[in-house]
C-alpha cells in the first residue's frame, strides 16, 4: 500500500512539474528559516553545559524593591556575598565573584579595547574553562588571556610571561592562555585578572559594602548531595541578616535568591546588569518569522492543490467508483505532500550552506553552535519537515477526499469564506499582505540607517581622516603629521563624536551639596575646536598648552548649561564643576550643541577635558586637492614609527555611514522579504496558469468573435489584480504604524511619508503585476484553432 502511495505521488509530481517545484521551492524558503532558528535555539541551550557540575552551580540573584514598592531583579550581587556564603554554609563547596569591566590595556606597543573580569580562585575549578598553556590567574597582578585577545596583542608570539598594562591596575603579568570554550558562555571576556590584584581605598570599601550591590557577579557550587532547597531556604535569612540597620537612598531593601547555571540560557526573565545568554524573547521572535515564511509556502500548497480540485475530483470519483475508502484517498494526498516536504527539507539544506558564511547568520543565530554532525538535530529536522509535510496537505486531502462523483459534473472547485472571496483568494491576499508589511518594516530601518550615517550632526566630518593610536606615542606622532603640507589642523580624542558618547561621570556644581548631574566626557586638546568645525558661543577654547594646568579649564554645550542650572551660556563662563566629587574644573566656554553620540539618543550633557593619558585617536584635517595622497603619506609615517602595527586610518565620512549602516543585517532581512515575495509570486503564478488552463477555450472562442490582446490580458488579469488591491489596502497602515512604532526608539529619525508607501506598495504591484501579466500574454497569444479544436 505505502509502496503504491509513494509511486503514484511521484508520478503526479513528475506531471505537473510547476507546480511541484513552485510547493518544493516555498516549503524549502520556510523551513530555512526555521532550521535557522532552531540551530540558534539548540545553540541557547547548550550554553555552559561544558562547565563541570553545571546541576549544582547557582547565580545568586539580588531582587530589589523600591521606595515605590516596584520590584526588580539584578543578575548582580553584593560583593561580600562569595565569602560570606561561603563561611556560613557548610553545604557550599565553592563561591567566587565575577567583577566585569572594560577598558584598554597596552601590551606589544598595541593599545586595544578589552573586556576584561577580576575572579576569585575558586573561579577556575567551579567553571570548565581549560588552560591552552600556563597556570591560573590567581597570583596577585596575573592575568589569563583567550586565544583571541592573545592574537590582537601577540600574533603567534607565545605571550606566557610577557606584560600587559592597564592605566589604573598597572603591569600585569601573563600567567596562562585559554583554550576555546566547547560552547558558548554566558561569561563574556577578554581578559581574567585576579581579584588579588585589586587594590586601595575603593575596592577595600566595595568588597565589605552591603549597601552596593550592582558591582559584580556571585556564583557558588553545592557539595555532591545537597538539595537545592538548602540554598533556597538560607537565602532571605541571609539578605535579611546582612542588611539590618542598612539605610538605603532610593530602595526599601533587597533579598537573594539563587538561579541554577543549567538553566540560566535562554533567559526567562529581564534583569538589570544582565550577562550575554540569549533571551527566550528573541529565540521566540526567530521561531515566529520562520513559522510565518512556512505559513506562506504552506498557503501555496494549500492554494495550488485545490485550484486543480477539478482534475483531481475526477481521479477521486474514478478511484471512489473503483472502491477506494476515504481514509486511502487522503493517504494518497498525504503521501505526495509529504514527498514534497522531504524535497523541501533537501533544498532548504543547499540554501542554508549558501547563507551560512554571511556575517549576520554567524553572528546572531549559528556561529559558533555544533549541529551538523548532531544526529539529534537531524532527526528533528526530518520530523519538523515531515509534520510541515503533513499539517500542510491535511486540508487539501480532507477537501478532495470528500468528493462524491457527482460533484465533478457541477465543477465546484471553490470553498467559500467571504461572500464572493474563495479560500484561494484569500490566501493570496494574506500572503502578499505578509510580504508588503515586511518589505515597509525593512525600508524604514534601511532609511533610518542611511539618516543615521549621511545626517548633519553638526561637526566637520568631510577631509577628516581618524587615525587609531593602538598605543603609538601620540607625541612623535603629531609632530610628524603636522609637517605634512596637506595637513590643516590635528587633533587627538579619546572617543569620536557619532559613535556611543565619551565615558560617563557624575558631576556637581559643588563639592558638599547634592545637585548631581550625569555628562559624557571626552578628553581632547585645544585644536578640536577647529578640526570639528564646532561653534563657540560664550567664553573661549581651552588652553593650547601641554601642561597639567591646561586640564583644569573645560568647554561644555548647552544642555550641560541646563543641566547644570547655569540659566545661560554667558553666566556659565568661569564657573566651577566637580567631576566625581574628587576634581575641580573650571569652565572656559560653552559650545552650540550637537549630535556628539548616535541619532538614538537626544542631545545630552558634555564635557570636553585635556586628559593626555587617555587620547585614542588622532584626527587629522587633510587641506588641498589631494587628500589620499596625504592619507598615503600618513600611513607610510604610521609606517615607519609603528612597523608591527598596521595602519588603520579611516575618513570620519566613511566611519559615520558603516557604524550606522549595518549592511549585513539589511542583506539577511532583505533575503527573508525576498524569500517571502518569491513564495507570493510563484504562488500566484501557480493559480494564473491553471486559473488560465481552464479558460483557454473561452479565450479562443473571444479571439473568434473579435477581441483584442490586450482585452483578453485584462480580463484573465483583473481578478488578480483586485487582489492585489485588496492587499495593499490591508498591508499598508499596518505597516505604516508597525514602522512608526519601530521609529520611535530613536530620538531623530526619519518619517514614513507616502513616497516611501507608494514605493513598497509599486514594487509588490509591478512583481505581481509582471507575474500575471507574463502568464495572462501568453494565453492570450494561444491560436483559437488550437484551443477549439478539441472538448
Amino acid at each position: 500500500m505505502l509502496r503504491n502511495f509513494l509511486k503514484t505521488a511521484f508520478r503526479n509530481l513528475w506531471k505537473h512539474k510547476l507546480f511541484t517545484f513552485i510547493n518544493i521551492f516555498g516549503l524549502a524558503s520556510g523551513m530555512l528559516v526555521c532550521m535557522l532558528a532552531m540551530i540558534d535555539i539548540k545553540g541557547a541551550f547548550d550554553y555552559d553545559t561544558f562547565h563541570p557540575h553545571a546541576d549544582r552551580t547557582y547565580r545568586i540573584l539580588t531582587d530589589v524593591t523600591t521606595t515605590n514598592n516596584d520590584k526588580q531583579g539584578f543578575a548582580t550581587s553584593p560583593l561580600p556575598l562569595a565569602e560570606t556564603i561561603k563561611r556560613q554554609y557548610a553545604f557550599v563547596d565553592r563561591a567566587t565573584r565575577v567583577i566585569r569591566n572594560y577598558s584598554d590595556f597596552t601590551a606589544n606597543r598595541k593599545q586595544l579595547p578589552v573586556v576584561y573580569s577580576a575572579v576569585d580562585p575558586d573561579f577556575f575549578t567551579l567553571f570548565g574553562f581549560q588552560l591552552a598553556k600556563g597556570q591560573a590567574a590567581i597570583a596577585p597582578r596575573t592575568a589569563v588571556l583567550t586565544p583571541k585577545t592573545a592574537a590582537r596583542f601577540f600574533g603567534t608570539a607565545n605571550p606566557i610571561g610577557k606584560r600587559i598594562d592597564h592605566p589604573e591596575l598597572g603591569a600585569l603579568t601573563i600567567a596562562g592562555i585559554l583554550a576555546e570554550p566547547p560552547a558558548k558562555t554566558h561569561l563574556n571576556f577578554d581578559v581574567l585578572i585576579s581579584t588579588a590584584t585589586l587594590s586601595g581605598s575603593d575596592w577595600n570599601q566595595l568588597r565589605t559594602n552591603w549597601k552596593q550591590y550592582t558591582q559584580g557577579y556571585t556564583y557558588i557550587s553545592l557539595k555532591p548531595g545537597t538539595p537545592a532547597d538548602a540554598l533556597t531556604s538560607v537565602l532571605p535569612t541571609l539578605a535579611a541578616q546582612v542588611t539590618k540597620g542598612l539605610h538605603f537612598a532610593n530602595e526599601k531593601g533587597y533579598t537573594f535568591r539563587s538561579q541554577p547555571l543549567a538553566t540560566l540560557s535562554p533567559s526567562r526573565e529581564e534583569l538589570m546588569l544582565g550577562t550575554y545568554e540569549p533571551s527566550l524573547g528573541k529565540l521566540e521572535t526567530e521561531m515566529i518569522v520562520g513559522l510565518l515564511t512556512l505559513l506562506l509556502a504552506s498557503f501555496n500548497y494549500i492554494n495550488l492543490t485545490l485550484a486543480r480540485s477539478l482534475s483531481r475530483a475526477r481521479e477521486v470519483g474514478i478511484r471512489k467508483v473503483a472502491g477506494a475508502l476515504r481514509w486511502q484517498l487522503m493517504g494518497q494526498f498525504m503521501a505526495e505532500s509529504a514527498i514534497l516536504s522531504m524535497l523541501g527539507l533537501g533544498l532548504a539544506y543547499g540554501m542554508l550552506q549558501l547563507v551560512k558564511p554571511m556575517p549576520f547568520v554567524q553572528q546572531w543565530l549559528i556561529g559558533g553552535v555544533q549541529w551538523e554532525q548532531d544526529v539529534r538535530v537531524w532527526i528533528v529536522f526530518i520530523i519538523f519537515s515531515l509534520i510541515t509535510g503533513m499539517l500542510a496537505g491535511l486540508l487539501p486531502a480532507r477537501v478532495l477526499s470528500g468528493f462524491q462523483p457527482a460533484q465533478v459534473l457541477r465543477s465546484q472547485t471553490g470553498l467559500r469564506v467571504l461572500r464572493g472571496i474563495s479560500l484561494r483568494k484569500s490566501l493570496i491576499v494574506v500572503q502578499f499582505s505578509i510580504s508588503l508589511i515586511a518589505m515597509i518594516a525593512l525600508l524604514g530601518m534601511a532609511r533610518q540607517q542611511h539618516f543615521m550615517g549621511t545626517t548633519n550632526y553638526g561637526f566637520q566630518r568631510d577631509n577628516v581622516l581618524i587615525v587609531p593610536l593602538n598605543g603609538a606615542d601620540p607625541v612623535r606622532l603629531t609632530t610628524e603629521i603636522n609637517q605634512l603640507a596637506g595637513v590643516e589642523k590635528l587633533t587627538a580624542t579619546s572617543d569620536l563624536f557619532g559613535e556611543n558618547g565619551g565615558r560617563w561621570e557624575m558631576i556637581r556644581r559643588q563639592r558638599a551639596t547634592g545637585d548631581l548631574a550625569r555628562a559624557h566626557i571626552y578628553a581632547t586638546d585645544a585644536n578640536r575646536i577647529q578640526v570639528a568645525g564646532l561653534t563657540v558661543l560664550a567664553g573661549q577654547n581651552m588652553p593650547v598648552s601641554m601642561g597639567d594646568s591646561a586640564s583644569r579649564f573645560v568647554l561644555i554645550n548647552e544642555e550641560a548649561v541646563r543641566a547644570f542650572q547655569l540659566k545661560e551660556p554667558g553666566a556659565a563662563v568661569g564657573q566651577t564643576l566637580w567631576l566625581n566629587d574628587s576634581t575641580e574644573v573650571q569652565i572656559a566656554g560653552v559650545l552650540k550643541d550637537f549630535h556628539f553620540s548616535t541619532m538614538a539618543r537626544k542631545i545630552e550633557p558634555l564635557v570636553l577635558r585635556y586628559e593626555p593619558n587617555t587620547f585614542r585617536y588622532l584626527n587629522v584635517k587633510i587641506g588641498g586637492g589631494k587628500p589620499e595622497e596625504t592619507r598615503a603619506t600618513i600611513a607610510q609615517i604610521w609606517k615607519r614609527l609603528n612597523p608591527y602595527e598596521p595602519f588603520a586610518g579611516v575618513w570620519y565620512d566613511d566611519f559615520l555611514r558603516n557604524r550606522h549602516n549595518h549592511t549585513d543585517d539589511i542583506s539577511f532581512m532583505g533575503l527573508l522579504i525576498g524569500f517571502a515575495l518569491s513564495i507570493a509570486c510563484l504562488g500566484l503564478l501557480g493559480m494564473v496558469t491553471y486559473t488560465t488552463q481552464l479558460r483557454t477555450k473561452e479565450v479562443g472562442i473571444r479571439k473568434v468573435m473579435g477581441a483584442r490582446i490586450d482585452q483578453v490580458i485584462w480580463l484573465l488579469s483583473w481578478d488578480f489584480l483586485k487582489l492585489l488591491l485588496i492587499a495593499g489596502a490591508i498591508a499598508l497602515p499596518i505597516g505604516y504604524l508597525a514602522t512608526s512604532f519601530f521609529l520611535m526608539s530613536f530620538a531623530y529619525h526619519i518619517s514614513v511619508g507616502v513616497g516611501m508607501l507608494g514605493a513598497c506598495f509599486g514594487t509588490m504591484l509591478l512583481l505581481g503585476g509582471l507575474t500575471i501579466g507574463w502568464r495572462t500574454y501568453r494565453t492570450a497569444l494561444t491560436n483559437p484553432t488550437d484551443s477549439l479544436r478539441s472538448e
